[in-house]
């Protein structure tokens, strides 16, 4: 398609190309992760200078030729500039545009994502769930929206929903069975392998990432015991699904931020 075009969406990366121009991957609702360049935006009175920076979010306005798109100015752009001063934000932010970018691809509707990713960067900025919280959360509801999210719903076997206090989570199947079908005698959070024994809270934790509202999804918390379980659960959870290395979770590792 050729023509200008209206795009919604959120500046994933950017990187300098040739004297001046930007080269820049945007996530956007309509037509997915694009890649297009921005003319002149590394020029000191360039009115793409600021746009054309990672978290910009915004209306894109854009030409479409046949080899690429040309971003030409956004409407109203929230930038999200606050995160560049706390370096454990930052990095996490780059990890949820970097996860992103795996999953996604161009030519598909990616709204539910592009709605995710700017509701975990105001969760950020507020600041009222610590960085690694909110990227679990993101972790598991960014499956979910691909409907690769586990069914934590119900008991495999018995179906059974609720009224039990623990649960056995198997990893690589994406189910769970509750402790009578499972024979669980101890109901204590542990791992082995791809199974682990998960409390109540964190599958309906879980539950509640996968099916909340926008508005609420990073409005939860949970005692430090049980973020801690949370936490190991959901990290199972995405490595089973991501069969490479990303740069910014080895960066958030070294710089001891991978809680």
């Amino acid at each position: 398609m050729t023509g200008e075009l209206t795009l919604t969406g959120i500046v994933l990366s950017s990187m300098p190309v040739g004297d001046y121009d930007r080269r820049v991957s945007i996530l956007t609702s309509e037509k997915g992760r694009i890649s297009a360049f921005a003319r002149n935006a590394r020029r000191p009175m360039s009115s793409l200078r600021a746009i054309s920076m990672p978290f910009t979010y915004g209306k894109f306005s854009m030409y479409a030729s046949r080899d690429a798109y040309s971003v030409n100015a956004c409407e109203n752009p929230i930038y999200f500039d606050s995160l560049s001063s706390d370096i454990e934000k930052m990095y996490h932010a780059m990890y949820f545009c970097e996860l992103l970018s795996y999953f996604t691809r161009e030519n598909s509707e990616e709204r539910e994502q592009v709605k995710l990713l700017f509701t975990a960067l105001k969760a950020l900025e507020k600041g009222n769930q610590t960085p690694a919280f909110i990227r679990r959360i993101f972790e598991i509801r960014c499956l979910a929206n691909y409907g690769e999210a586990p069914n934590i719903f119900e008991c495999s076997a018995c179906m059974k929903k609720t009224d039990t206090k623990a649960w056995l989570f198997d990893i690589k199947q994406g189910t769970i069975k509750c402790e009578t079908c499972a024979g669980l005698k101890n109901t204590a959070f542990r791992k082995d392998g791809t199974v682990l024994t998960i409390p109540e809270t964190v599958r309906y934790a879980m539950h509640y990432c996968i099916t909340a509202q926008y508005k609420s999804l990073f409005a939860f918390k949970l005692t430090p015991e049980l973020e801690n379980q949370f936490a190991a659960t959901v990290e199972a959870v995405i490595k089973n699904h991501v069969d490479k290395p990303l740069k910014t979770l080895e960066i958030l590792e070294t710089l001891g931020y991978n809680q």
